[in-house]
């Protein structure tokens, strides 16, 4: 008796429902501060940029690091509850509560004051956000045993995630100026829009807590250490080419998005601010769309072709999409440069689904190999090299500005040989690694009939555990 063609059956429709709308609070608790840092703490507060920049840095590097270790601690819990529900159902609470009091000082604060209370709150809260984010996304890689299956759950993740990224992330700071709220300047109005996002982090981080489970019991499982751990997690040969993938992708990603905003100003519009900042949202909003709309078509053909296969297709489009900015970047056409969208939002949602699916065949294979069931560990350290890579290069980034020749005392008037480098570091610099990333993928060694055959393996010594149990 194949006792996995009995177990696998496809998760119902409110399952993944309920699963996926963690992804939009996951989008709101990682991206939230950011739109409203800058202009509440400096610009209203007077707090130096320089001050407010180090006191978001840091918490972030605090949640990079922080991550494998809840991964950890989740992974060796032992409750009747299950090892994600309440690390996710108390993140989402706590997350909530402490970004509304970020955007609430005491009045009085001197500027030192000020830069303090935002700095420990922000750690505090990004501490929540990785009591949240590492135990749910480890419990997406545990909702299902199906190959198959598993891309779908996390294409409802990728789907509500950049529907929030498109509904609800563009408006934090315009909110803050409503005269709905009874605000009169952008520090009353943001104690108010701080409450909504807030509430919103916590009605829509509980709800996986609340209706999803883990399908197989770890209660018989020894706890390993964090040191043991790390150390068994990167013997996995997948999971080393996975992470090196995602790494490649990251640098390709990150390291130039910051110069779009340069090149659609100085190059498309010539100058212009507001035509550039418009074009910018444009741009994002067309690629959320794509982004969600892409979703059915890389559960289908993932199933069909592979997941591999699917996740080469994504970095070739990516690569196209880099290509496309020689001629899509047009001053006489500003719109053409929506084109890209159409490469690189349905490239990046293949990776973005395509590499939690496989990352979930991975904790498979350790579980074959070791006994545990460590998904919380395999999150982490996905999500650290994901926190890291682009917070370093983003800061690189900086550095090609400069080198450039872009030099922002010039204003408008910058040379022409400055932005044409820009246009060729934005384009050339990401191929050269997305085409590295794609050379790996070759040396990915998992296939669904190895999945099937190891998942029937991990069935049947389960059963075994839980009848003597």
């Amino acid at each position: 008796m194949n006792i996995t063609n009995e177990k696998e059956k496809k998760l119902t429709f409110d399952k993944k429902l309920s699963w996926g709308a963690g992804g939009m609070a996951d989008c709101l608790m990682s991206s939230a501060i950011f739109p409203l840092a800058m202009p509440i703490y400096n610009i209203a507060l007077g707090v130096s940029p320089v001050l407010i920049g180090y006191a978001m840095a840091i918490p972030r590097i605090w949640d990079a690091f922080a991550d494998p270790l809840v991964g950890n601690i989740s992974d060796n819990t032992q409750s009747r509850l299950g090892r994600r529900r309440p690390y996710i159902f108390i993140g989402a609470i706590l997350a909530g509560i402490l970004f509304a009091l970020i955007w609430t000082p005491p009045s009085g604060l001197s500027e030192i004051g000020l830069f303090f209370y935002f700095l420990v709150l922000s750690t505090l809260f990004f501490t929540a956000y990785a009591a949240f984010a590492i135990p749910w996304n480890a419990l997406g890689y545990e909702l299902s045993t199906d190959y198959n299956e598993r891309t779908n759950v996390m294409a409802y993740k990728g789907f509500l995630a950049s529907l929030a990224s498109a509904i609800l992330m563009p408006w934090p700071y315009k909110l803050c100026f409503m005269k709905l709220f009874g605000s009169t300047n952008e520090i009353q109005g943001v104690r108010i829009v701080g409450v909504i996002y807030g509430l919103m982090m916590i009605l829509l981080g509980i709800i996986p807590a609340i209706f999803c489970r883990e399908q197989i019991s770890t209660n018989y499982q020894k706890k390993l250490s964090l040191r043991n751990g790390l150390k068994e997690t990167f013997k996995n040969k997948a999971f080393v080419i996975l992470s090196c993938v995602m790494a490649c992708v990251i640098i390709g990603v990150f390291l130039v998005s910051p110069l779009q905003t340069y090149i659609f100003i100085f190059h498309v519009y010539k100058g212009s601010k507001a035509d550039g900042a418009t074009l910018s949202a444009i741009f994002q909003i067309t690629y959320n769309i794509l982004g969600m709309a892409i979703m059915p078509l890389i559960v289908h053909y993932a199933a069909k072709w592979g997941k591999k296969r699917v996740l080469q297709i994504g970095l070739l489009m990516i690569i196209c999409g880099y290509l496309s900015t020689f001629w899509a970047f047009n001053s006489r056409y500003p719109y053409l440069a929506l084109v890209i969208c159409f490469f690189n939002s349905p490239g990046l949602a293949c990776i973005s689904v395509l590499s939690s699916s496989m990352l979930a065949d991975i904790c498979d294979i350790d579980e074959l190999n070791t006994g545990y069931r460590r998904q919380g560990m395999y999150g982490g350290i996905f999500s650290w090299i994901f926190k890291v890579g682009m917070g370093a290069v983003i800061a690189i980034s900086g550095v090609a500005v400069s080198l450039s020749g872009f030099d922002a005392a010039l204003g408008l008037n910058q040379k022409p040989q400055a932005i044409f480098y820009l246009r060729c570091y934005y384009a050339v610099a990401p191929i050269v690694v997305l085409i590295i990333a794609f050379s790996l993928t070759f040396l990915f060694p998992i296939t669904e009939k190895q999945m099937r055959q190891i998942r029937n393996v991990l069935d049947k010594r389960n059963l075994n555990k839980t009848l003597v149990a």
